[in-house]
Parts: structure tokens; sequence; C-alpha cells
């Protein structure tokens, strides 16, 4: 995986602070990822399934918005409306310098902001797909927290509230577009395929929004639970989890613009991985396998080693040979252990479970030394015991 930082234009002009998350192969598609309010792009649900999204081959795009994270712009100049001009200006950005984006992303409150910027019609031909984690049915839950300090900003004009141990100022302008954006008008008019994932003990925005969104919204569309999140997703592995939901999900909407050459039983091609010195990947039998050196050759350690690889094979031809040659025996398991000693030298430690005899033992030990890989292994001492 390789991860670019770059600076995108917002609606207004300033400049948002962008990190494009990249598969290690070509991407099949672009997302965009629109974070929670007044978080970041670095924040676990925007950072943690951007990343784990390349694993599906799906490059995406989270950005700060602006007066947020590293991003130009006062927070206070902000408005929800403005927020999703952002979305469709990050989109604009990347299907010019990059490829436009399939899918739409948006976490909490950007959850709302990309629902409702995939309704804007400079997204109609392009995007594929919208996915929405713990977002609010309606965008105003935002600040609800701060009820108490609505009447002071009517009457000062704005009002600092403390947010994740940072100030923030919220202004009246942004309490007056909040309660003027009305779901209800915008989301019957959905047109693309709809993911909400939701956690059904997010204690911050209840899983009945989820609920309200599902029922304004038009086919086809899913609802799935993630369980045992918390709402900003901080929980071991629960973003990543969300990122699998979203990412096998979107495979049947998305249009591939990456494929990648076929290979068969008979042939493997390697290519460069992206972000890394010694890393590729893989390609046999139509199944992509990452390798890398090991940190203690000057790799990052991301992968599978080529020694690693041919231990494997080792195991798995000895494994297969036994087997095949078992015909008749009373074989229940086979156990093949590879060690390498270093330079050339390798042992293979066999186990054999069942009802075997002695003979029958040494059959099948003889066997794994016949191993196909053991026939292309010249020059390479591979000593076997019977364990």
């Amino acid at each position: 995986m390789l991860s670019l930082n770059v600076k995108v234009p917002s609606s207004t002009g300033t400049m948002m602070a962008g990190t494009i998350d990249q598969p290690d192969h070509p991407a099949e598609a672009y997302a965009i990822f629109a974070h929670c309010f007044a978080g970041s792009r670095h924040t676990p649900g925007a950072s943690r399934i951007s990343k784990k999204l390349t694993e599906h081959g799906i490059a995406t795009l989270r950005f700060d918005f602006p007066g947020l994270g590293e991003s130009e712009g006062e927070f206070r100049d902000t408005t929800f409306s403005q927020n999703v001009g952002d979305i469709v200006a990050a989109a604009q950005w990347l299907a010019e310098h990059y490829q436009a984006p399939q899918l739409l992303i948006g976490h909490s409150l950007g959850g709302a902001a990309a629902l409702m910027a995939a309704t804007r019609p400079e997204l109609k031909k392009t995007l594929k797909a919208v996915a929405a984690v713990g977002a609010p049915f309606d965008p105003a839950h935002s600040v609800l927290h701060y009820a108490d300090k609505i009447g002071e900003a009517d009457a000062n004009g704005s009002v600092v509230v403390t947010l994740g141990g940072r100030d923030l100022t919220i202004s009246r302008e942004f309490l007056l577009d909040l309660a003027e954006t009305d779901p209800q008008t915008y989301l019957p008019t959905l047109r693309k395929p709809l993911l909400l994932v939701h956690s059904p003990i997010d204690q911050t925005v209840g899983i009945d929004n989820a609920q309200t969104i599902f029922r304004l919204t038009r086919y086809p569309k899913s609802l799935m639970a993630l369980d045992k999140a918390d709402h900003l997703l901080t929980r071991q592995g629960t973003a990543q989890r969300a990122a699998d939901i979203i990412g096998s999900w979107a495979r049947q909407y998305i249009d591939p613009q990456f494929v990648a050459e076929p290979t068969t039983d008979t042939n493997a091609v390697s290519y460069s991985a992206r972000g890394t010195r010694y890393g590729d990947v893989v390609r046999t039998s139509d199944r992509a396998i990452t390798t890398d050196r090991a940190k203690n050759s000057g790799g990052k350690g991301q992968g599978v080693t080529s020694t690693g690889l041919f231990m494997s094979a080792l195991a798995v031809s000895s494994s297969q040979a036994i087997r095949e040659a078992a015909k008749g025996m009373k074989l229940d398991d086979v156990r093949v252990e590879v060690t390498h000693l270093g330079g050339t030298s390798f042992t293979r430690e066999v186990t054999l479970t069942g009802a075997l005899s002695a003979e029958e033992k040494q059959a099948l030990l003889a066997a794994a030394q016949g191993s196909r890989i053991d026939g292309f292994a010249g020059g390479t001492s591979i000593e076997t015991t019977l364990a």
C-alpha cells in the first residue's frame, strides 16, 4: 500500500489536506471518504477504513474539511452545505488527476454529507455507489450535544465549544444551515446503490437513524450491523471490519478500471508493490500473493519472503505427494514443517497420523522426497525426517 499526501481545492477555493491510500497494484476503482464532525482524515474511521479498502483494490482519497486538521480556512466560516460542496469539489479534482470516484463513503456527519452529495448532478454519471457509516438521519443531530449553547450562538453570532480537547467556534450560520437542511427532501431522490453500516450499540448516533434513512431511500440498499463497535470506531478491528463490509458490497457495483493479467497453474507474474523497496505482488492461478523481504534484509516485512514461498511450496507439494501415495492406507492427517537452516539448506519434518505400518510410513516418506518441488530444487539440501 502507498499513502500519498495531496492538496485538494475546496468548493470555496481554500486548499484541503488530503491523503490517497492506493493498493499495491493499480487501483480497480477510486473512492472518496468524508470524515466525522470536527474530525480529520486521520481519525480511526477515516484512516483505517481507507487503508483497509486497498486490500479490495480500491484507492481512497480522504481529506480534512476546511478549518479542520491540516486544511486551510476557519471552521467557523463553514457550513454543512459547503461541506457537501467540498465533497463534490474533491470528486472533480480526483477525476481530473486520477480517476473519477465510483464510491462515496462518509462517517457520522460526513456520512450525512456523503448522502446529500450523492444526489448532486455533478456526480450523477460517474458515481456507482454510496456507503455511510454511523450516519445521522438529520445532519443537525451532530450539534444536539451542544443544545445549551445554541441560544448563545444565536445571540452572539457564534459559540465556542470544546471537542476532543480543542476549541471550535460554531457559527450561527452553521446552525441555521443545519436547521434548514431537510433530509426528507433529498434522500428519496438518491439514485445510487446504498449501504448503511451502523453499530447497534452506538450511543452517539442511535441505529434508529440508519433505519429511518433506509426507509426513505430506494433500492438497491442494504443495512449491515457493525457489532460491538463504538461510534468513532476506536475499538480494535471495528474500522477494518467496516471496510471489509464496504469493499465486498461495492464490488458488485464498481466498474474495474484495472484487471490483472490472467495467470494459470503453469505461470507466475510479479510486479513491484507500490510504496515498497523490495515488495512485489505475485499472481499465479489467478490469485495474488503479496511478497517482501524481511526487515533484517532491507524490506518492510509486509509480505511473504521468497524463502517463505519456497518453503510453503515444498511443504504443500510434500503433503500432496504423500496423500496421493496413501491410497488404500489408513492415513488420517499429514503435517509437514519446513525449516530454513541457512543458505540452501532446509529440513523437512513429516508427521503422519493414522494406523500405518512402519513400511507404509517409509513409503510415504519416500513419496514426500520425490515431490514435484524436490525435482525442481536442484542444488538445494533438504534433509527429511519422520516425526
